[in-house]
């Protein structure tokens, strides 16, 4: 019993260490959820300011960025499984 106590006391437990820039690094697919979804809202406000023209099918695509965007973005990010 002496031996088994004395070779437990011989091991070392280390922290596991990880990278803080692992940690905060965003992956390539939320990066294309969010993307998606700023072009969604940029283009109306484009519209709005007169830099292009007011456009039926503009709006449509801003729209379906925009949901395109969010769904990917909740499903990556674990909300929606």
């Amino acid at each position: 019993m002496a031996s088994v106590t004395n070779a437990l006391s011989q091991n070392q437990i280390e922290p596991v260490r990880i990278p803080l820039l692992f940690i905060f690094l965003p992956r390539i697919d939320l990066i294309i959820g969010v993307a998606l979804m700023i072009t969604g809202l940029v283009l109306p406000s484009l519209m709005v300011l007169g830099l292009i023209s007011v456009n039926l099918w503009l709006g449509l695509l801003s729209f379906g960025l925009i949901a395109i965007g969010g769904i990917l973005f909740t499903v990556f990010i674990g909300e929606i499984r």
